[in-house]
């Protein structure tokens, strides 16, 4: 008998603590939170059953991430529970194309106007993804579904 595998998003909380039991302690709502906010980091495009395993190892690297900086109160529900902090919220993209001369830059730029180039080795973000077992998973997918291009 095969493994079926239901594709469809977003991924429901049952879903999410058959595949994460470790998450046991944490309320119905505040999965279902995680969830709808990892359905930002998908894209359209990505492989239907990627998208779904990335949804869920983003939502596991959020509640993960919420649990160390709480020293582990997990327990979602509470009111005013700022939750986890995402690295871009804040930042604007600039990005230079020139047709002569062929110029492009890409920058990324804070609240606070400072720049940094995403070429200078890893970037807040990805360090962000780091922090976490599922975060890494997360970035696995990631980088399955978007591969970097080259601009000549």
């Amino acid at each position: 008998m095969a493994l079926v595998y239901n594709a469809t998003l977003p991924p429901t909380v049952a879903e999410f603590r058959k595949a994460f039991p470790e998450f046991v302690d944490v309320s119905d709502d505040k999965i279902e939170f995680e969830l709808f906010s990892a359905m930002q980091w998908v894209d359209t495009y990505w492989s239907p059953i990627d998208a779904k395993l990335a949804v869920m190892y983003s939502a596991a690297h959020f509640l993960a991430m919420h649990n160390s900086e709480t020293g582990g109160a997990s327990s979602g529900g509470e009111s005013g529970g700022g939750g986890t902090v995402d690295p871009e919220v804040g930042k604007i993209f600039v990005k230079t194309v020139r047709f002569r001369d062929r110029m492009v830059s890409y920058e990324r730029v804070d609240a606070k106007g400072a720049t940094s180039s995403e070429g200078s080795g890893g970037s807040d973000a990805s360090e962000f993804w780091e922090g976490t077992y599922y975060g890494k998973r997360y970035l696995s997918f990631l980088r399955r579904n978007v591969p970097h291009i080259a601009v000549i």
